[in-house]
Formats: C-alpha cells, sequence, structure tokens
C-alpha cells in the first residue's frame, strides 16, 4: 500500500484551519498547565517528609506553607534566605533575639486565648455531644443562657463564629472543612499551628539549630494531640482561630473570610494524597 504524500498535503492546503486549531489547543493547554498554581503542598526534598519530626512539623504546615515555606522543613530555608522575609518577620513578630522567639512561643498559647469565647466553643461542643449533631445558632445561645452566659458580649461572640463557619461552608473546599456532621470544639489549633512554625523560624533566623528545636516541636506536638482527635478536628479549629483572630485585630467578618482562602487551600493541600502526598493524609495523628 503505498501513501499518496501528494493528496495529503494538497488536503492540509485545503484544510488547513483544522490541523490548525488542534496545534493552537495542544499548546494553549501546556502554556495554561505551565501558568497555574502548583496544586501540591510545598515540600522540600532535602527533608524527611515521614518520622517523628515530619509528624511535628505538620503540626505547623498550614502556618509555615501560607508563609512561603515547605511544611516539612525544619530550618525554613526560604525564610533563611530571603532578606525581605527575614526583616517582615523579626518586625511582625518582634524576634530580636533568642529570649524573645523563646518568649514568644511560650506565651502565644495564652496571649490567643479568650475566656469567653474558649467556653462558648467548649459549651457548644458539650451540646454537640448530646444532640448528636452542631447545634444551631439559636440552641447555641440558648443553651449560653442556661448556663448564666448572656448579653451583647456573648450574642455577637457566638454570631462572629456561626458567620465564619458558614463562610467557609460556602468556599470551593467547603464541606471538606467543614461538613455538616462537624463540630468545632476550640480556636487554639491556630496557636499550635503558629508555634510550629515559630520554631522553624527561629532556625531560619539563627537563634536555634534543627536539634535544638526538636524537643520544641515535639512538646507542641503532643499538646496539641492531646486536645484533639484527628487532622480534621485540628485543622478546622486552625482555620477558625486564624480568621477570629483577624476580627480581633478589626476586620469585618467578611474580609477575614477572604483572607482565609490561602489558609483553606493549604488545608485542603495537606489532605491531598494523589497529587501531592499532603501530610495530613500519609501521616497518622
Amino acid at each position: 500500500m503505498s501513501i499518496d504524500v501528494d493528496a495529503i498535503i494538497a488536503w492540509i492546503a485545503e484544510n488547513w484551519i483544522w490541523p490548525a486549531a488542534i496545534v493552537g489547543v495542544v499548546v494553549l493547554f501546556f502554556i495554561v498547565i505551565a501558568l497555574l498554581p502548583d496544586a501540591r503542598i510545598s515540600t522540600n526534598p532535602a527533608f524527611p517528609i515521614e518520622g517523628d519530626e515530619a509528624r511535628d512539623l505538620a503540626v505547623g504546615a498550614i502556618q509555615i506553607t501560607t508563609s512561603f515555606g515547605a511544611w516539612n522543613d525544619p530550618e525554613a530555608r526560604a525564610i533563611s534566605e530571603s532578606k525581605s522575609l527575614r526583616k517582615n518577620l523579626v518586625e511582625m513578630w518582634g524576634l530580636t533575639d533568642r529570649a524573645s522567639w523563646m518568649e514568644t512561643i511560650q506565651e502565644l498559647p495564652e496571649r490567643r486565648s479568650d475566656p469567653l469565647r474558649d467556653s462558648l466553643l467548649r459549651l457548644r461542643a458539650s451540646v454537640a455531644d448530646s444532640l448528636g449533631r452542631r447545634p444551631t445558632k439559636k440552641e447555641w445561645v440558648k443553651a449560653a443562657k442556661e448556663h448564666g452566659a448572656g448579653g451583647r458580649d456573648v450574642t455577637d461572640t457566638i454570631s462572629t463564629i456561626v458567620a465564619l463557619e458558614n463562610g467557609f461552608k460556602k468556599k470551593k473546599l467547603g464541606t471538606l472543612v467543614l461538613p455538616d456532621s462537624a463540630t468545632i470544639r476550640s480556636s487554639t489549633g491556630y496557636a499550635y499551628g503558629q508555634c510550629a512554625a515559630l520554631a522553624t523560624w527561629g532556625v531560619a533566623l539563627g537563634f536555634a539549630t534543627r536539634e535544638e528545636i526538636r524537643p520544641i516541636l515535639a512538646e507542641i506536638s503532643a499538646r496539641a494531640r492531646s486536645e484533639f482527635g484527628s487532622w480534621e478536628e485540628f485543622g478546622r479549629s486552625y482555620l477558625l482561630g486564624r480568621s477570629l483572630r483577624l476580627v480581633e485585630q478589626g476586620m469585618d467578618t467578611e474580609k477575614a473570610l477572604e483572607k482565609a482562602d490561602d489558609g483553606l487551600t493549604a488545608y485542603g493541600r495537606a489532605f491531598d494524597a494523589k497529587r501531592g502526598g499532603g501530610p495530613w493524609s500519609t501521616l497518622t495523628w
């Protein structure tokens, strides 16, 4: 069987638009793929992705990756290699020396706590256990009054938390972050996640070595695991605490929810085993 090359060339000449369109689509596909942000969680191949150190570092996964780092990097190389990032870190956190760095890690959980908010979240968790589901806003307010907690501060706090959670559910990853069956029981996950990140930042700033932060990370991890029962519970607590912190600083809930997008994305990537080996999908809680 012979191939009529002249006929093929003639056909292409007469119908050139179709081959050109196919080539154009293929080229456009690869251009779009190249321009899309990496859907995987940032990971440094120079460091382990399993074992005790990785498991402890994973507590800081959202905080670390939303601060330009790789979740498994105990040396925070992205920061140590960037003068501007180091400067911003020092100015934002007041980390001027080893003493100020250690003090921040030790005091942060207390700084991020709020007696009223924390007690209301514990109360809601108790009501959820009794009902077998997350209580509605009305049921939560009623339970608070029955326990002697009334007034504008109580209703405002409950309204803010419910507004933020409703906002989470409307996001792209809403059903993953906060399914109907889940109740966020505290916001302390945010402080633990920040503490884990701070430990690595201390290495980047020259205040400690990788070996010196191992017991610090282990303690932070142990505290988080004593309070939460899964990566899901911990992650939800982190996200709520992060958004509440923004509201406490004067931001309205809508703006705080806009700022939550990168954290929600990081949450999803931490669980993504298919594309990126997310640590929360591969490491046991």
